[in-house]
């Protein structure tokens, strides 16, 4: 029986055609050490990675160290805004910072903030791309986020479809999966292999999603171990989100 990363790197083996995947890191601006060991092994294996960076949890001493790595490998980290403080404003239900709670006014002067933080700290080197909280937000929002410039919208797949943005989708979880793996006792990344191996036939950029801040040392180096029997491989090609979305406009 294959496990763990075996059965992603078969199904690479057999695929028809080259498999594009992206990471997105969530969350820059907590545990920097963390985000700073994610970022050593993404760069070591030349593998690209976009981090969410939340506005008001981003300080001068990690903007300035994200504007050197950027500098020194620009085609390796790319940077877009994720919420405003990552602040849950709903009062029922699943965590949400830009739900329905809130009206529109409202979530446009948190996306206003944002970005103008952001762009202080990163001026081009910021993405006009939008990750919400928690992977939500309210139906309204893309029609905001198109109105004030932004260029994409990045969730997961099971949020609800919508027309005002190109979305750039994350598939897979690697926090959650590789928690839900440890609680059967399995640790070598089975299920996460799985979903990932799983979806290589859709043809469709696969995004995989992580939490640097809930990743451990041994999550940190079973992910180097990931990324460096994947790197390489012949069928598996690895974007940014800028790539992605310029290949989008011109399919259109």
């Amino acid at each position: 029986m294959q496990t763990g990363l075996s059965v992603l790197l078969a199904a690479l083996d057999v695929a028809v055609s080259p498999v594009t995947f992206f990471l997105r890191d969530d969350d820059a601006g907590w545990d920097d050490a963390r985000l700073m060991t994610l970022l050593d092994c993404t760069t070591k294996h030349r593998v690209p990675i976009d981090l969410a960076v939340i506005p008001q949890a981003t300080g001068t001493a990690l903007a300035a160290t994200l504007r050197a790595r950027v500098d020194a490998a620009p085609t390796l980290i790319g940077l877009h805004q994720h919420g405003y403080a990552h602040l849950n404003h709903e009062t029922t239900g699943r965590k949400c910072e830009f739900g329905s709670a809130r009206d529109v006014a409202s979530q446009r002067h948190d996306l206003l903030a944002g970005r103008e933080q952001l762009d202080r700290y990163f001026g081009a080197r910021l993405d006009a791309f939008f990750t919400p909280p928690w992977n939500r937000c309210d139906s309204a929002t893309p029609a905001l986020l198109a109105e004030l410039g932004y260029v994409a919208l990045s969730r997961d797949n099971t949020a609800p479809s919508q027309q005002a943005l190109p979305e750039l989708t994350v598939h897979v979880d690697w926090c959650k999966q590789r928690r839900l793996g440890l609680a059967q006792g399995e640790a070598s990344g089975h299920a996460i292999a799985v979903d990932l191996a799983q979806r290589i036939s859709d043809g469709a950029a696969l995004g995989l999603m992580l939490h640097h801040a809930q990743m451990d040392e041994s999550d940190l180096a079973l992910f180097d171990t990931w990324l460096r029997r994947c790197a390489r491989h012949p069928r598996a090609h690895w974007a940014t989100m800028r790539e992605l979305l310029t290949a989008h406009a011109c399919v259109e």
